[in-house]
């Protein structure tokens, strides 16, 4: 019995430290996609954040989550609306946690782009009724 919890310690540790450079990886990929959009290079963030997604094994479900709406927001600074649209959906079907609100009201705009007012207004309300005050006052002045 002591062998084998023994071997369970060193197993786990071991997945631990594997994990540790593919994630640290991984993360590089992430932040380097960010610090691209800030510096409003939005096709090197692209090439960035896809590279973090392919990694997703090793990605926590919110870091995937962030990857996917950094890589919606780089899409659709490119004007690429329906892709960014796709990229919002995924950021909220693999964690609607964190940034929940946020990837409703960037889906919300990429759908009214599309010219999907229905389904803009409809992801709009979602994120105000979780607390973005930016998609009430977009509500709010789609109504006046």
């Amino acid at each position: 019995m002591q062998h084998f919890l023994r071997f369970l310690f060193i197993a786990g540790l071991t997945g631990t430290i594997s994990c540790s450079s593919g994630c640290q990886r991984n993360n590089n990929y992430l932040s380097s996609g960010e610090t691209k959009i800030k510096s409003g290079d939005n096709t090197e963030a692209i090439v960035f954040l896809t590279k973090a997604i392919k990694k997703n094994p090793k990605l926590a479900s919110a870091d995937l989550a962030k990857a996917y709406f950094n890589r919606g927001i780089a899409k659709r600074a490119l004007g690429k609306s329906e892709a960014a649209k796709a990229d919002f959906r995924k950021a909220i079907n693999v964690d609607p946690k964190p940034i929940n609100a946020e990837a409703y009201r960037y889906r919300g705009l990429a759908k009214s782009a599309v010219g999907d007012s229905r389904g803009a207004i409809s992801d709009l309300t979602v994120a105000a009724s979780l607390g973005d005050s930016i998609a009430r006052k977009l509500i709010k002045n789609s109504n006046s």
